[in-house]
């Protein structure tokens, strides 16, 4: 999987994931700070029909995603 994700980062201390504690990382529930890289998981279509339509005909279509720590997605360290 980790083949497929993109690795950003390093967070700025200006960053919202970074400014806003109340959203942690839904895999670790730590929060997210100055310094961190991250990346986003694809849950899915969500509850967009026309998005859920094309998913189910293995069409591209637009996904909810989470940002998450890349050591969380990868099995990485949080560092680096």
């Amino acid at each position: 999987m980790a083949e497929n994700l993109r690795r950003m980062g390093p967070l700025s201390p200006e960053h919202p994931l970074v400014r806003d504690s109340l959203l942690p990382c839904p895999a670790c529930h730590q929060s997210f700070v100055a310094g961190d890289y991250v990346t986003l998981v694809s849950l899915g279509p969500g509850t967009d029909e026309e998005e859920r339509r094309k998913a189910r005909a293995g069409a591209a279509y637009t996904a909810v995603a989470v940002c998450v720590h890349w050591g969380c997605a990868t099995g990485g360290d949080h560092e680096v």
